[in-house]
């Protein structure tokens, strides 16, 4: 195969944009030499210009394992996203892009649930104190002495007297059967 027959064939390839950016950079081929000074050094920067872009092209369409060189300016342009390294191990970035977002994502939703957590012992602990004083007062207000002396209108008072102690024999409890 001819390398007119493969330029041919990796033109009908490319995207509308870049064909024409080819067809513009063979079209300075074909023009005609500048007369005057200032149109030759004008034409001339413009053939650098279509020369260069040429060979970006011939780059980035070529299946050759050619390195692409890596500065700021390609990295930014994004050159490097076309290269033969980068289309290899394109999925390679892609699983590990998505193992990020889940790796972000269950980090937040584990936050999330933390702080849930720590709320909800919070408001537990605080209502446990809460209840465990509502508990005492409430023993408190029970007391005897308290409920006597909150009874002072009444005739309730308490027994001066001791209290009385039946003895019951076991005799006594045979004649009942309680089963």
């Amino acid at each position: 195969m001819s390398q007119k027959e493969k330029d041919k064939k990796s033109k009908e390839a490319l995207p509308d944009d870049v064909r024409q950016l080819a067809q513009r950079a063979s079209a300075a081929e074909e023009a005609p030499s500048a007369t005057s000074a200032d149109d030759a050094e004008a034409f001339s920067d413009e053939e650098r210009k279509e020369k260069k872009a040429r060979e970006a092209i011939k780059r980035l369409t070529s299946d050759d394992d050619e390195a692409i060189e890596l500065n700021l300016r390609t990295f930014f342009g994004g050159d490097f996203l076309f290269g033969p390294w980068f289309k290899k191990y394109f999925w390679y970035f892609v699983m590990v892009v998505a193992m990020l977002i889940i790796y972000v994502s269950n980090r937040y939703y584990c936050q999330q649930e933390i702080i849930l957590s720590t709320r909800l012992n919070d408001t537990l602990q605080d209502r446990r104190y809460k209840a465990l004083t509502l508990s005492s007062e409430i023993k408190s207000l029970t007391r005897r002495s308290v409920v006597e002396k909150n009874l002072n209108d009444t005739t309730l008072k308490t027994s001066t007297t001791p209290i009385y102690t039946l003895s019951v024999s076991d005799k006594d409890t045979t004649k009942f059967n309680y089963e």
